[in-house]
């Protein structure tokens, strides 16, 4: 249940002109909680947002740059957008507030190289920070689509159709790569597990790993190629 909508207060005249002139409308969403464990409660923001930007995306003049939500959970908030790094404390007012409390804070930054700068594809993402380029993502965004319609969890249920497509399209390797682990860790995997899967070490004579960790990756490969 929504039960309140805030504008995010913002201080415009820092960014610079190309940041400005893409500048979007930012609101944070309340959302109250009804009788859900933490878990369960992520697993259905998780699922709410993933509604609503297909929702949008169909609708009549609209295209997934338009709309974006950074974060939607009650675990995480997300600021980002097209600033320097110095710029993030001056334009979001809510981080010059002494009143804000938070037992971690991740500040990440990085210049995009293979897509344009836009508000949207800033770092950091719903759960990773990235740095680098994903040489193998155009197969990696072919077999998560080619799973869909095989998808099954005990976890999600019937709600399994409501998140697709997983990897919203039009965006960079980084959020592509986010999409994917999100959805590990939504079904269940702890987020080292997941990233795991995802990131299989490399291993030979020079770099030997032990046979428990080796069977391990061998294992996840038969459902999850190397990102």
């Amino acid at each position: 249940e929504v039960i309140a909508w805030r504008d995010i207060k913002v201080d415009s005249s820092v960014v610079g002109d190309i940041a400005r002139r893409a500048e979007p409308l930012i609101k944070q969403v309340f959302i109250k909680k009804r009788g859900s464990s933490d878990f369960n409660l992520e697993l259905k923001l998780y699922v709410v947002r993933k509604l609503a930007e297909k929702r949008v995306s169909e609708l009549p003049d609209k295209n997934g740059s338009s709309f974006y939500i950074p974060s939607l959970s009650s675990r995480t908030i997300v600021y980002k957008g097209m600033l320097m790094p110095g710029q993030v404390k001056l334009y979001f007012k809510d981080l010059q507030d002494d009143r804000m409390e938070s037992a971690m804070a991740l500040v990440h930054s990085r210049f995009s190289t293979n897509t344009f700068p836009s508000w949207d594809l800033a770092q950091p993402f719903r759960m990773i920070a990235h740095n680098g380029e994903i040489n193998t993502i155009k197969g990696n965004r072919f077999w998560m689509e080619s799973r869909e319609s095989d998808l099954y969890s005990a976890i999600f249920g019937e709600d399994i159709k409501k998140i697709l497509p997983v990897i919203e399209p039009g965006k960079s390797d980084s959020a592509s790569f986010d999409n994917a682990l999100e959805l590990l860790v939504a079904a269940g995997r702890p987020i080292q597990h997941a990233i795991m899967i995802m990131i299989p070490e490399s291993w030979n004579d020079n770099n030997p790993i032990p046979d428990y960790l080796k069977f391990f990756y061998e294992y996840h490969s038969t459902f999850m190629e190397p990102w």
